[in-house]
């Protein structure tokens, strides 16, 4: 007797002919527990960024020292219950002088990203909104600018306009123009092929009128999402530029400046260097990683 041909024994087969059973976490059930489940990823980035935000906006809570006052006797001090990071090579408290640097940092980082922002989306609109000819043209000096690195052009426009913290936010968002312009490009030939344009064009509605109230705000929406990623990296830009003497001038406190200034006392005090690394990493990945959450919650909408 073949296989297909046995029959199905009587205790077994009421359950067999039972439908099959939806589960009960299927649909937006699933959906939501998947979004709420434990990350401590998630956690442990929220919570340094409280404390970033806290040095930035009371570092005096936080470190309540001088972050320019320097003791020679103190020169090269160990960490420990006096100076929790060390001191640096003229006796500054190392802890005090990251506590007060993250506002500097961050300064840096959020300046660049709008200015990168800011003008990506005003190339990617003319690029999106024109004809061929002008997106054409706009497409390819945009190649030619991506094909660059970032840092690169940042160093190029250093070069142009010199160094400090104002210039080396300016370079370092002229740098990421042509990242945001080509997203917001592509996001523009989404939105005006949405049926909501062609609503408003088919009222009547003046262009000036469906770019501001429509194309606008949809375009700028996944764009905003893009930049807090955009942001740790611009710190990281910032660092190294600063790390290279042409950021934040010494001795303002700045994570870049004090990399640069412990980098030659790595072997007799490698504190100088390794807790201003730590926080300039940790600031990095903790933007990153809520960014890159906030994009797949905002995909998760869209889908």
């Amino acid at each position: 007797m073949s296989i297909a041909s046995r029959t199905i024994p009587a205790a077994v087969a009421p359950l067999a002919a039972l439908p099959a059973q939806p589960s009960a976490l299927q649909g937006p059930e699933r959906a939501r527990r998947r979004r709420w489940r434990f990350r401590p990823g998630i956690l442990l980035s929220s919570a340094f960024l409280l404390w970033l935000a806290a040095a930035v906006l009371a570092p005096g809570l936080l470190a309540p020292a001088d972050p320019y006052a320097v003791d020679p006797a103190r020169s090269f001090e160990a960490p420990g219950a006096a100076a929790w990071f060390g001191t640096d090579d003229s006796g500054a408290d190392n802890y005090t002088r990251i506590v007060h640097g993250a506002a500097t940092s961050l300064y840096i980082g959020i300046g660049a990203t709008a200015i990168g922002v800011v003008g990506g989306t005003a190339i990617g609109l003319l690029a999106g909104l024109n004809g061929r000819l002008v997106e054409a043209s706009v497409m390819r000096f945009l190649d030619v600018t991506l094909a660059i690195p970032e840092i690169l052009l940042a160093l190029v426009v250093i070069g142009i306009i010199g160094g400090g913290t104002e210039n080396a936010i300016l370079a370092i968002g002229a740098g990421s123009i042509a990242y945001y312009a080509r997203i917001t490009r592509a996001q523009t030939h989404l939105v005006r092929r949405s049926g909501f344009v062609e609503a408003a064009r088919t009222l009547g509605l003046p262009a000036w009128r469906i770019l501001v109230t429509h194309t606008l705000p949809n375009v700028v929406r996944p764009v905003l999402v893009l930049a807090t990623i955009g942001v740790g990296s611009a710190i990281g830009a910032g660092a190294s530029l600063s790390f290279l003497g042409l950021g934040t001038p010494p001795p303002a406190p700045e994570w870049g400046a004090m990399l640069s200034a412990g980098r030659n006392f790595i072997s007799n005090a490698p504190w100088m260097i390794t807790f201003p690394a730590a926080f300039l990493v940790a600031t990095v990945l903790s933007i990153t990683v809520l960014g890159r959450e906030l994009r797949r919650r905002a995909e998760g909408r869209l889908a």
